[in-house]
């Protein structure tokens, strides 16, 4: 938590069918015929694996291989069709061919179908350099923290691994600072908010702790440097827990405003947000409401520094809740929110959602307020 920061106007809030060949055969019907009677037999199982072997063989550009074979086979027939002394035995002989001759063709294309797609495929795409291992596990965690929770009016340090990550996950580039390192740590002219590795060569530059991710060497911070140094932000980080527990313990006795279970000890033990606290105050002048629950805490940053940021109410009925709503957005300075909207929750119930950006001002409830 540092100093109250004027959050950035505009934050609100085929079926495939796979059948064995028959074997279709014509045998004259002459017994005189003998030896000279035509028969045919066209093996379904040997036909489908010539004409898959021949498949791969194709040539880009030459004709398919069941549509030669079909050809082919057409040909032979129309020869010796014309010799058979038998229509009907000539009429059977060229239905077998041509429902053999479809039936190869819609093998060769179903293996030339798969033939392409395979050559088609690609390997798996290569991560980017910022997303690749632990360290890049973090780093994305990070650049979603930030670019989802912390406020959008803060300009951001960041190697140029981070800012890489920050600029693939939605930060405008107009936002990022490159850090440097020197005697006092990391730091970056003009940034808010610096983005680094834990590793880093120490963190004098950006001191307080905003958040953080993964562990280890690959451990990433969001960190930064309060106005009036280190001691005089714990000195502001104290009296706003403090106060913080007082105006929970108010609205703990309030008529107005139902919480039970966690969300009732968290307001006791000082763990939300000023903002939450004043804007529900607010609320509760207008209507009664239920807290369902708190949210939005900071990752790897205790409650007392960092405390729930977001919020869940319930209560009125769909037009004072609209209403609610229009108000909640419609306030400025540091008690705009980042996010505000009717959410449905499980069992049917609608309720208010309200989200303030990270990190929250210092002093509001206190007068010592600055930004």
């Amino acid at each position: 938590m540092i100093p109250a920061r004027t959050v950035a106007a505009g934050m609100q809030s085929g079926i495939s069918v796979d059948k064995a060949l028959g074997v279709c055969s014509a045998v004259s019907d002459d017994p005189a015929g003998g030896t000279s009677g035509i028969g045919i037999q066209l093996a379904g199982s040997q036909t489908r694996e010539a004409v898959r072997s021949a498949a791969h063989r194709t040539l880009p550009g030459a004709p398919s291989w069941g549509r030669v074979l079909a050809t082919t086979v057409s040909l032979w027939v129309g020869r010796r069709v014309a010799r058979l002394r038998h229509p009907r035995l000539a009429l059977t002989l060229t239905i077998c061919v041509v429902v053999a001759a479809a039936a190869i063709v819609s093998v060769v294309q179903v293996g030339g179908t798969s033939t392409r797609t395979a050559s088609a495929s690609r390997p798996h795409a290569v991560p980017p350099a910022w997303a690749r291992g632990p360290a890049g596990a973090a780093r994305t965690q990070a650049a979603t923290w930030v670019a989802g929770q912390l406020n959008s009016a803060e300009t951001v340090g960041c190697d140029p691994l981070m800012c890489a990550a920050l600029r693939a996950h939605g930060v405008a580039a107009s936002r990022l600072l490159p850090v440097t390192s020197g005697p006092a740590g990391l730091s970056a002219a003009g940034a808010g908010v610096v983005v680094a590795s834990a590793s880093a060569a120490g963190q004098q530059g950006a001191p307080v702790l905003l958040a953080s991710f993964g562990s280890g060497a690959s451990q990433v911070e969001v960190r930064t440097a309060p106005p009036g140094g280190s001691a005089a932000y714990q000195r502001a980080v104290a009296a706003d827990l403090s106060a913080r527990r007082a105006a929970g313990m108010q609205l703990l006795h309030s008529q107005r405003i139902e919480v039970a279970g966690p969300a009732a000890a968290q307001l006791q033990a000082g763990q939300v947000d000023t903002r939450l606290l004043i804007m529900l105050a607010m609320l509760a002048s207008q209507h009664p409401w239920r807290v369902t629950g708190f949210a939005g805490a900071s990752p790897g940053v205790a409650l007392a520094e960092a405390p729930f940021r977001e919020v869940t109410i319930t209560g009125p009925d769909a037009a004072d809740l609209a209403a609610s709503l229009a108000m909640v957005r419609a306030q400025r300075g540091p008690y705009q929110p980042a996010q505000a909207a009717i959410v449905h929750l499980p069992g049917g119930l609608t309720a208010l959602r309200i989200d303030f950006a990270a990190p929250g001002p210092l002093g509001l409830l206190t007068g010592g307020a600055s930004g």
